[in-house]
């Protein structure tokens, strides 16, 4: 395997030093800064394979080092290491373009290494996945230049009329006009289980209604697939979510969405599901993770509610409520 080359923007010369020498002994080039006006320049004559940063410089802000970096190359791995673990500068690196956020103290150098790989890796999959990206913004063109089909798919977005499976009764409500910011639905699927979505999406350039639409039409394919026998990612909340937020972040869609994606298994009365994104209130409650197709490295978790006695999901324009008709105490857990 060729030798990569990594680009070290750092002013703490002992932790520059310390850094820079084991990663030579990990087979790594390294070529070292502590400025980041040093770093932008160096980076318009030459092509590192990643990049760590720091966000803290003498000169400039990191975040500006960043965004600069990737105006002159989009795709380049960056990886910020700060010792500042402030939400606001995660969410604003993460924004800008970063791959991954390592914060001081590094107790152990090989989380670094670890970083670096998994970084790499995701670089050498996203250039093998060029053709389904263009796949996918083929059909975004063909929503974005059609009302016809636009119109005819909004319809699929309304709230549904109420529905009873098993011992559960599952209604939603929209306020007058804000159906086309809010897409729920709930889709029977295999041995009394339910899928369960409530999206909002929330983009500054764009009318949200196309962007729930790709939303959806990433989905629809996994329900009939699941259906069909052929594979059940929509049965896991957090998989079919880290999917479709890859595939979010690599098309031309450049919203972010809030929600819940869930599973109601109404034999074994237990909900599964995962939720991203701060504008949703849901009871039970669980640590909401990162809207959607914000940061394609984002990570994912499910929540487990056992014993299931009732779910009730809030946006501002929104609610969506599960109950159980006849039901014992609950208890809920993550993964």
């Amino acid at each position: 395997m060729s030798q990569k080359h990594v680009l070290l923007i750092e002013d703490d010369r002992v932790f520059q030093s310390v850094v820079e020498q084991f990663l030579i002994q990990q087979n790594y080039a390294v070529h070292c800064v502590e400025y980041g006006e040093q770093g932008v320049s160096w980076c318009q004559q030459n092509t590192p394979d990643i990049v760590l940063c720091d966000l803290m410089l003498p000169d400039i802000n990191g975040l500006e080092v960043i965004e600069r970096l990737l105006s002159l190359a989009p795709h380049l791995p960056v990886i910020v290491i700060s010792a500042s673990d402030d939400m606001g500068d995660i969410r604003e690196a993460v924004r800008l373009g970063a791959w991954d956020y390592l914060v001081k103290p590094i107790d152990r150098l090989d989380t670094i290494t670890q970083a670096i790989e998994h970084c790499l890796q995701r670089h050498r999959l996203e250039e093998t996945y060029v053709s389904d990206i263009w796949e996918l913004d083929s059909h975004i063109n063909q929503l974005y230049q059609d009302d016809h089909i636009v119109a005819r798919l909004a319809n699929d977005l309304l709230a549904k009329q109420p529905l009873n499976v098993g011992d559960y009764h599952i209604e939603s409500q929209v306020a007058a006009g804000a159906e086309a910011n809010i897409w729920i639905d709930y889709r029977p699927l295999t041995e009394g289980r339910v899928l369960i979505v409530m999206a909002t999406a929330h983009s500054q350039t764009e009318q949200n209604l196309i962007p729930l639409l790709v939303l959806k039409t990433l989905i629809d394919p996994l329900i009939r697939q699941h259906l069909a026998g052929s594979d059940d990612t929509i049965l896991d909340p957090r998989s079919l979510v880290q999917h479709i937020n890859f595939e979010l972040c690599h098309s031309r869609v450049r919203t972010a969405f809030d929600g819940v994606f869930a599973v109601l298994d109404t034999e074994q009365h237990a909900f599964r599901w995962t939720q991203v994104g701060d504008r949703l209130r849901m009871q039970p409650q669980a640590k909401p993770d990162l809207a959607l197709g914000i940061w394609r490295h984002a990570s994912f978790h499910n929540y487990i509610q056992t014993k299931l006695k009732r779910v009730h999901c809030q946006l501002p324009e929104a609610i969506l409520s599960i109950e159980r008709q006849s039901s014992s105490s609950s208890s809920s857990s993550s993964e």
